[in-house]
């Protein structure tokens, strides 16, 4: 007899339903959704203490703890091995680096486990709207500090609206936009196609930011064409899909590692990105690629500052993690997509396929791809995925209530 008999007969003879593990989840998944993201806005400075936000996040992970292993399925010993031993490597980064974003999200991920993913899109797109909404309101009326910038050399004013920077809310907007679309399955009606596209022009006005408005453009496009989108992807097919990201993701750090200022044509590349190259370089020349990551002293242009400073900060997510989490982590990011776009494709999950492009895309460029607060697509690893499918009927859209949460 193994310990998971032992365990399941201990359940089975205390009678805790099956509900008792999707409900930890929940309280997990909230609460560092929630914490995360606080993070991102001025409400930071109201912080009981620098060590609040980490409590609840220590919180959530034994949470999430429990779940899995209370609750989650195993085939033996190994599956729960590889398990314990992929989050030791993820945990030895975070250690290193002092960033422990991934390790929650790693047992967030894990304890999705049979969990209905369009219920997870649902509570993600009603927390982040909510949220975005006490933090602009609270930043009107002076409760919170409301920041704005611009850019060297231009007039124009950019607001955080309560945020940390502008482009963080422009981030914000493009990732619930594009959930929500996925909860829809890119099949929009006219109304929404037109409050999508007066959400973008506001969200440009607000931040002048052009990556995230691009983005949230090209995901309403695809919402107009989703069936010849749908025929492209198939003929492309998972290998080739695949294989365009994972040369696309080498391709901009090996260009950000051979940058030089002198080069013309690096010139123009790092205009277009704004500057990314060129901070994304001096990374490499201050740090080593690790196996296990490294601490890096890094200062973004978010939140407060006092007196001049000097500006370096790693925004492409996937250099990020090479440098902070380091080689293994790395590797087990690029894992993780392909594994999440093979589920997609087998699974006739085009939607979720669709979003996992327009996230790497995101991604080469922003920082935001292992911030649960943000990208909720590693959590369909685990998660039911049978609502995306698109051979299956549509169902209509639910009215949000408490049964999202059972």
């Amino acid at each position: 007899m193994d310990v998971f008999t032992i365990r399941d007969r201990w359940i089975h003879k205390f009678n805790i339903p099956d509900a008792a593990g999707a409900r930890l989840f929940w309280a997990a998944f909230v609460i560092l959704l929630v914490t995360q993201f606080s993070q991102g806005t001025m409400f930071i400075l109201d912080y009981p203490s620098e060590s609040f936000p980490y409590h609840l996040f220590m919180v959530a992970g034994v949470i999430a703890a429990i779940k899995v292993l209370a609750f989650n399925d195993f085939k033996d010993w190994k599956e729960l091995l590889l398990a314990i031993t992929i989050g030791l490597l993820i945990l030895a980064g975070c250690q290193l680096s002092n960033d422990w974003n991934f390790i929650y999200y790693y047992l967030v991920v894990l304890a999705s486990q049979k969990v209905k993913f369009e219920k997870i899109v649902r509570v993600f797109l009603i927390v982040v709207t909510l949220g975005i909404l006490i933090t602009i309101i609270a930043a009107s009326f002076g409760v919170i500090m409301e920041l704005t910038n611009s850019r060297t050399g231009d007039p124009r004013v950019r607001y955080a609206l309560g945020m940390v920077y502008p482009t963080d809310l422009a981030a914000r907007a493009f990732y619930l936009q594009l959930f929500y679309v996925v909860y829809r399955k890119f099949k929009l009606s006219l109304p929404e196609l037109i409050i999508g596209a007066a959400f973008t022009f506001i969200i440009y006005a607000f931040t002048d930011t052009r990556l995230d408005v691009i983005l949230m453009t090209l995901t309403l496009i695809i919402a107009v064409v989703y069936e010849k989108t749908i025929n492209l992807i198939k003929i492309i097919g998972n290998k080739y899909l695949s294989l365009i990201g994972v040369v696309s993701i080498l391709g901009i750090i090996v260009l950000t590692y051979l940058y030089r200022a002198s080069n013309p044509l690096f010139k123009i590349l790092n205009k277009l990105l704004s500057g990314r190259m060129e901070f994304g370089h001096q990374a490499f020349v201050k740090y080593n690629v690790t196996f296990f990551g490294q601490f890096v002293l890094q200062n973004g242009n978010g939140g407060i500052h006092h007196g001049a400073f000097d500006y370096f900060f790693i925004d492409c997510s996937f250099l990020r993690i090479l440098m902070m989490n380091g080689f293994i982590a790395f590797v087990l990011i690029l894992v993780a997509l392909y594994y999440l776009s093979r589920k997609f494709m087998q699974g006739k999950c085009y939607s979720l396929e669709i979003a996992l492009l327009l996230i790497v895309a995101s991604s080469l460029i922003d920082q935001h791809l292992i911030e649960i607060s943000f990208n909720i697509l590693f959590v369909a690893l685990f998660a039911n995925l049978s609502y995306f499918k698109e051979d299956t009927e549509i169902q209509p859209r639910k009215k949000f209530s408490h049964k999202t949460f059972s």
